[in-house]
Protein backbone atom coordinates (compact mmCIF):
# COMPACT_ATOMS: atom_id res chain seq x y z
CA UNK A 1 0.00 0.00 0.00
CA UNK A 2 3.00 2.50 0.66
CA UNK A 3 4.10 1.81 -2.97
CA UNK A 4 0.40 2.93 -4.37
CA UNK A 5 0.59 5.81 -2.03
CA UNK A 6 3.79 7.16 -2.98
CA UNK A 7 2.32 6.74 -6.54
CA UNK A 8 -0.29 8.79 -5.64
CA UNK A 9 1.88 11.47 -4.06
CA UNK A 10 2.78 11.69 -7.33
CA UNK A 11 -0.08 13.65 -8.73
CA UNK A 12 0.81 16.74 -6.80
CA UNK A 13 3.40 19.21 -8.18
CA UNK A 14 5.39 20.81 -5.57
CA UNK A 15 4.15 24.46 -4.85
CA UNK A 16 5.40 26.11 -1.30
CA UNK A 17 2.09 27.52 0.36
CA UNK A 18 0.47 24.56 -1.21
CA UNK A 19 -3.41 25.39 -0.86
CA UNK A 20 -5.58 21.97 -0.74
CA UNK A 21 -9.33 20.99 0.04
CA UNK A 22 -10.34 17.73 1.35
CA UNK A 23 -13.81 16.36 1.68
CA UNK A 24 -13.93 12.86 2.82
CA UNK A 25 -16.58 10.47 3.94
CA UNK A 26 -14.62 8.81 6.20
CA UNK A 27 -12.30 7.00 3.18
CA UNK A 28 -9.27 8.08 5.00
CA UNK A 29 -6.82 6.55 2.18
CA UNK A 30 -5.39 9.20 1.32
CA UNK A 31 -5.12 11.67 4.75
CA UNK A 32 -1.71 10.83 5.37
CA UNK A 33 -0.01 11.36 2.00
CA UNK A 34 -2.09 14.60 2.22
CA UNK A 35 -0.59 15.89 5.68
CA UNK A 36 3.53 14.41 4.16
CA UNK A 37 2.76 16.92 1.00
CA UNK A 38 1.46 19.40 3.09
CA UNK A 39 4.42 19.55 5.13
CA UNK A 40 6.50 19.08 2.54
CA UNK A 41 5.59 22.45 0.51
CA UNK A 42 4.63 24.32 4.17
CA UNK A 43 0.96 24.32 3.25
CA UNK A 44 -2.17 23.46 4.36
CA UNK A 45 -5.26 21.40 4.57
CA UNK A 46 -8.59 22.16 4.47
CA UNK A 47 -10.42 19.22 5.99
CA UNK A 48 -14.46 19.40 5.99
CA UNK A 49 -16.06 15.69 6.84
CA UNK A 50 -18.66 14.89 4.25
CA UNK A 51 -21.94 14.58 6.18
CA UNK A 52 -24.15 15.16 3.44
CA UNK A 53 -24.60 17.62 0.06
CA UNK A 54 -24.57 20.69 2.51
CA UNK A 55 -21.16 19.85 4.08
CA UNK A 56 -19.63 19.91 0.28
CA UNK A 57 -21.69 23.00 -0.35
CA UNK A 58 -18.21 25.37 0.98
CA UNK A 59 -18.35 29.10 0.49
CA UNK A 60 -14.78 28.84 -0.92
CA UNK A 61 -13.47 32.10 -1.99
CA UNK A 62 -12.53 31.94 -5.93
CA UNK A 63 -9.45 30.47 -6.83
CA UNK A 64 -8.47 29.20 -3.11
CA UNK A 65 -7.31 26.21 -3.83
CA UNK A 66 -4.54 24.60 -5.67
CA UNK A 67 -5.98 21.48 -5.67
CA UNK A 68 -9.49 19.76 -4.68
CA UNK A 69 -9.50 15.84 -3.10
CA UNK A 70 -13.31 14.48 -2.96
CA UNK A 71 -13.31 11.14 -1.23
CA UNK A 72 -15.84 9.21 -2.13
CA UNK A 73 -19.14 11.42 -1.60
CA UNK A 74 -20.02 12.37 -5.33
CA UNK A 75 -22.23 8.93 -4.50
CA UNK A 76 -23.67 10.47 -1.81
CA UNK A 77 -24.66 13.91 -3.41
CA UNK A 78 -28.09 14.66 -4.72
CA UNK A 79 -26.78 16.88 -6.76
CA UNK A 80 -23.29 16.12 -8.24
CA UNK A 81 -23.25 18.95 -11.03
CA UNK A 82 -23.74 21.48 -8.49
CA UNK A 83 -21.30 20.27 -6.25
CA UNK A 84 -18.75 19.99 -9.32
CA UNK A 85 -19.40 23.74 -9.91
CA UNK A 86 -18.24 24.48 -6.61
CA UNK A 87 -15.29 22.94 -6.58
CA UNK A 88 -14.19 24.07 -10.46
CA UNK A 89 -14.95 27.80 -8.44
CA UNK A 90 -12.47 27.13 -5.58
CA UNK A 91 -9.70 25.70 -7.25
CA UNK A 92 -6.77 28.01 -8.95
CA UNK A 93 -6.25 28.08 -12.83
CA UNK A 94 -4.22 25.38 -13.70
CA UNK A 95 -5.37 23.64 -10.52
CA UNK A 96 -6.26 19.85 -10.07
CA UNK A 97 -9.56 18.06 -8.94
CA UNK A 98 -8.93 14.24 -7.59
CA UNK A 99 -11.83 12.47 -6.88
CA UNK A 100 -12.10 9.21 -5.16
CA UNK A 101 -14.74 7.07 -5.63
CA UNK A 102 -15.28 3.22 -4.73
CA UNK A 103 -15.62 1.37 -7.50
CA UNK A 104 -18.73 -0.48 -6.03
CA UNK A 105 -20.23 2.67 -7.14
CA UNK A 106 -20.59 1.69 -10.32
CA UNK A 107 -20.49 5.78 -11.53
CA UNK A 108 -16.99 5.54 -13.47
CA UNK A 109 -18.12 7.07 -16.97
CA UNK A 110 -20.76 9.26 -15.17
CA UNK A 111 -17.81 10.92 -13.48
CA UNK A 112 -15.83 11.46 -16.36
CA UNK A 113 -18.58 12.89 -18.42
CA UNK A 114 -19.59 15.25 -15.21
CA UNK A 115 -16.04 16.21 -15.00
CA UNK A 116 -16.04 17.14 -19.18
CA UNK A 117 -19.36 18.58 -19.06
CA UNK A 118 -18.54 21.16 -16.08
CA UNK A 119 -15.84 22.40 -18.27
CA UNK A 120 -12.51 20.46 -16.58
CA UNK A 121 -10.23 19.34 -19.15
CA UNK A 122 -8.34 15.95 -19.69
CA UNK A 123 -10.67 14.45 -16.87
CA UNK A 124 -9.05 10.97 -16.40
CA UNK A 125 -9.50 7.49 -14.43
CA UNK A 126 -6.54 5.83 -12.42
CA UNK A 127 -7.47 2.32 -11.75
CA UNK A 128 -4.13 2.19 -8.41
CA UNK A 129 -5.85 0.89 -5.27
CA UNK A 130 -7.79 -2.13 -5.51
CA UNK A 131 -11.54 -0.77 -4.40
CA UNK A 132 -10.98 2.63 -4.78
CA UNK A 133 -11.02 4.60 -8.83
CA UNK A 134 -8.96 8.05 -8.94
CA UNK A 135 -10.49 10.88 -11.22
CA UNK A 136 -8.15 14.09 -11.95
CA UNK A 137 -9.23 16.96 -14.16
CA UNK A 138 -7.73 20.64 -14.21
CA UNK A 139 -9.10 23.73 -14.44
CA UNK A 140 -7.68 25.17 -17.44
CA UNK A 141 -7.85 29.53 -17.57
CA UNK A 142 -9.94 30.73 -20.33
CA UNK A 143 -10.70 27.46 -21.28
CA UNK A 144 -14.90 26.54 -20.91
CA UNK A 145 -15.25 28.11 -17.41
CA UNK A 146 -11.96 28.55 -16.94
CA UNK A 147 -12.29 32.38 -15.13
Amino acid sequence: MKEKLNLFKELFSDYTNIAILHIDNSLGLVDSTLEEIKEKNQGQIKYIPFLDDSSAKLKATAREFEYVILGDILSYCKNQEEILKLMYKALENSGNIIILEKISNDNRYEILDLLENIGFQAPNCIDLFDDVYIFTAKKMHHWDNGL
